[in-house]
């Protein structure tokens, strides 16, 4: 017997669950779609409270003062799943937003957020009386098996007084989750970002101001428990960028991108870059990025400092974006990458796009400068209608990846590149102007110091020759005086024997020669007084001379003494520096024991892993064997890394290396420092060679030394070639006149030979930072060169054979 009718579907409870903990993860998404529900009401803002939610069975409020809803749109759009309301309705009905919320989501978001919600709305009714529903949703009568339709959800109906504020109020009470401070602060900073920046940015005078005029939307959030707050990021935080990065994408495709600079490097810039190819499915987007370097002479004279705003460029800077009104959660995220900034600079990928290569400048290498998300405060906003492809997944939390997202990660990751090659160039210049400043200052250093020396000889000379000039005109008047005195005493007495012979006598003849006496006598004591006086004068200017030799001479000598304390300092500091990073090395060497020992457990743990996870495996179909396969294989590599580390660990620091002195065989050690880093050599397609010869041998002396210094210059060697399209590095070696010659060559970047000497000096670098191998602290070179004396050898640059960019030289007394 056949039976006919019709079927209709049922929707059981489990799309709730679903719809709620299953599709809204994400407390901010679920919180997010709540607030869009009051936007799209026409609200001006919406209060967030969290109610004792340090644990679970808290309560979160949700009030804005929007249209609201009256009982018949309550049924009709929130009771309804999957409504079409908002397709059939995109624009709101007071200020004409276009609606943001999607699906229905955020009624179910608040199960993921609670178990119990209670909504309170007052609209207006097309009677033109302010109605108040109230209803009651149960979540956990919601349980899988039972039919959504057949579970009653009470509510009730009142006029109210016409005064009452329009809105909607959301209880959610017995909240599922305990928050912690972590919590609310990224929610706080969340909510912050939610809607678009440029929302709201022109604010219309009161005079211009329509019934019908968007007068903005803000977000309130209040939490007892937690009362911190986010510094808001204002006008002065952004002044101290080193750049402003403006982009757009027009309707038809064309992209334009402008650098301005608001604190300069060396020089003001503002230029801008065109694209010649058009984006086939990116139309209508907008780039604003502020860019940090966190220069400490860009905070100088902020009320930010610099310690300050590193640390908030770790927790909140990036690149968000934005639909139309509000943000796609997750770019811009504190630990995203969506635009693969962190990826290629963490791992020296050197490159930056061929298009803006013309703006290379200085650098030549300008991705390896290329700006982290730490660097970037901006936004990319789209529109939505403009952009059909590029679609919100379900979970609202990320974009669909597809072409329509590539272009839009291309439109961004190139205005980053953009800036990074202008701010290379500018950082290349900088740098090359510094050393020629330290270069020209030292060298005027040098020639005050000599000139200053050769000024104190001259004015001593001087001094002296003055003194002595003044001592033998004052020695010459001295015995002329005694001359004079002498004559004047011989007259003096003639003239008394003249007198006495005039009075005995009474000749007139005595009595002259008596008088013609007197008179030569008093001549002679007129010219004796005025060598008195003149030797009086000498006395004087000799006093005067020998004070401006002193005066002179002390000038010169102080000036002279300036120069060398300043000198002093400098080598003062430089040393201090050096003994402070010395006493943080050897700091660590207890932690490197304690590390070789816990690698050992690690290793062994991960051994027993690899035998379980093969277990396992065996046990799997084939189809799923293969595909965890891959993943063991992978994991095995690692542990042989993990071990290769190991034994290089056992050569650095293990006892026989640190206490023990041997005449070492030159080639296994070479060998032994190239072997952990094979996994690097080979995801970076570098060739390595060893062609030292197995017969040499060093000279009695520590095997940590020798691996530290052949160590060092392998790192440095696999920095200077990893950009570089030619990636070769060979360690060779000879025997001559009894001293073993050793050349570590790379096909990297070289150096300058006016810096062969001075990178061997503390603290100087100029090797390309590595995530493995890190920034480096200028150390290496002095440290590798101290090694090498101490022995009796000496490590140097010198002209690299052909093919090759970089040789260093390390020569050591043959064993």
């Amino acid at each position: 017997m056949t039976e006919e009718g019709d079927a209709f579907f049922n929707i059981d409870s489990r799309l709730l669950l679903q719809l709620g903990e299953k599709l809204v993860a994400n407390r901010a998404v679920a919180l997010a779609e709540l607030v869009k529900n009051s936007y799209d009401a026409d609200a001006t803002f919406v209060e967030i409270k969290l109610i004792k939610v340090k644990n679970r069975g808290g309560a979160i409020v949700i009030r804005d003062n929007g249209l609201g809803m009256t009982l018949d749109i309550f049924k009709k759009t929130w009771m309804r799943i999957a409504t079409t309301d908002k397709e059939e309705n995109p624009i709101s009905k007071k200020y004409k937003r276009k609606k943001a919320g999607e699906k229905g989501i955020g009624r179910f978001a608040c199960r993921r957020l609670s178990k119990k919600l209670k909504l309170i709305s007052i609209a207006e009714n097309e009677y033109g009386n302010k109605e108040e529903v109230k209803a009651t949703f149960n979540w956990p009568l919601f349980v899988p098996g039972s039919d959504v339709d057949k579970i009653a959800i009470k509510y009730e109906k009142n006029i109210v007084d016409k005064n009452r504020q329009t809105g909607t109020t959301l209880i959610l009470e017995e909240t599922n989750d305990a928050w912690t401070g972590h919590d609310i602060r990224r929610l706080r900073l969340e909510l912050i970002d939610l809607i678009s920046p440029v929302v709201y940015k022109q604010k219309l005078s009161s005079d211009e101001l329509h019934k019908s005029f968007d007068p903005g939307f803000e977000i309130k959030f209040e939490c007892p428990e937690f009362p911190a707050k986010e510094l808001s990021l204002d006008k002065t935080f952004f002044e101290n960028a080193w750049a402003k990065l403006t982009a757009y994408v027009d309707n038809k495709g064309k992209t334009k991108y402008r650098i301005q600079t608001i604190k300069k490097i060396l020089q003001k810039i503002d230029k801008q870059f065109e694209r010649t190819e058009t984006f086939n499915f990116l139309k209508n987007a907008n780039l604003e990025v502020y860019i940090f370097t966190y220069r400490s002479d860009f905070f100088a004279s902020s009320e930010w400092t610099l310690t300050k705003a590193e640390k908030i460029g770790a927790e909140r800077g990036g690149i968000k974006v934005y639909s139309d009104n509000f943000r796609v959660f997750a770019y811009g995220e504190k630990g995203d990458d969506w635009l693969r900034t962190d990826y290629d600079r963490g791992r020296s990928v050197s490159g930056v796009d061929e298009e803006v290569s013309e703006f290379k400048g200085e650098d030549e290498r300008p991705g390896l400068r290329l700006f982290r998300s730490n660097n970037l405060f901006g936004y990319v906003i789209f529109i939505k209608d403009d952009n059909p492809d590029l679609e919100i997944t379900v979970n609202r939390e990320r974009l669909i990846t597809n072409d329509a997202f590539e272009e839009l990660r291309k439109f961004v990751r190139l205005g980053i590149d953009f800036a990074t090659v202008l701010y290379a160039s500018e950082i290349t210049l900088e740098l090359k102007e510094k050393k020629e400043n330290e270069i020209e200052e030292e060298e005027k250093r040098r020639i005050a110091e000599e000139t200053v020396k050769k000024e104190t000889d001259e004015l001593r000379k001087k001094a002296e020759e003055d003194a002595r000039k003044v001592r033998e005109e004052l020695k010459k008047v001295q015995e002329e005086r005694r001359n004079i005195e002498q004559e004047r005493r011989k007259i003096e007495e003639e003239r008394r024997r003249a007198e006495q012979e005039a009075r005995l006598t009474a000749k007139e003849e005595a009595k002259k020669k008596a008088e013609d006496a007197l008179k030569k006598e008093k001549e002679l004591l007129e010219a004796e007084q005025k060598l008195i006086e003149l030797e009086g004068k000498a006395q004087i200017a000799e006093e005067k001379a020998t004070s401006k030799s002193l005066i002179d001479r002390k000038k010169a000598e102080e000036q002279l003494k300036y120069f060398q304390e300043k000198e002093l300092r400098r080598k003062e500091d430089k040393l201090k520096e050096e003994f402070s990073m010395l006493r943080v090395l050897a700091s660590t060497g207890t932690l490197i024991l304690i590390l070789e020992h816990e690698l050992q457990s690690l290793i062994e743990d991960m051994d027993e892993m690899n035998k379980n996870f093969s277990s396992l495996i065996k046990k799997l179909p084939k189809d799923e064997k293969e595909k965890y396969n891959d993943d063991l294989e992978s994991f095995r590599n690692r542990i042989e890394m993990t071990k290769e580390l190991y034994d290089f660990l056992g050569l650095t620091v293990g006892k026989e290396s640190r206490l023990e002195k041997k005449q070492w065989v030159l080639f296994p050690i070479v060998e032994n420092v190239f072997r952990p880093f094979k996994w690097y050599f080979s995801e970076f397609g570098i060739q390595i060679s060893n062609t030292v010869p197995d017969d040499l041998r060093t000279s009695s002396m520590y095997r940590s030394e020798l691996v530290s210094i052949l160590h060092n210059l392998l790192t440095n060697a696999l920095k200077a070639v990893k950009g570089e399209q030619d990636r070769r590095i060979e360690v060779t070696s000879f025997k001559k006149n009894d001293m073993i010659h050793v050349w570590f060559l790379d096909s990297g970047k070289g150096l300058d030979k006016k810096l062969w000497e001075s990178v061997f000096d503390p603290f100087v670098s100029y090797s390309e930072p590595d995530i493995r191998f890190g920034v480096g602290t200028g150390l290496g070179l002095k440290i590798v060169r101290d090694f090498v004396r101490s022995y009796g050898g000496n490590v140097r640059f010198i002209d690299p054979p052909k093919s090759w960019k970089t040789c260093v030289e390390i020569l050591l007394p043959a064993g």
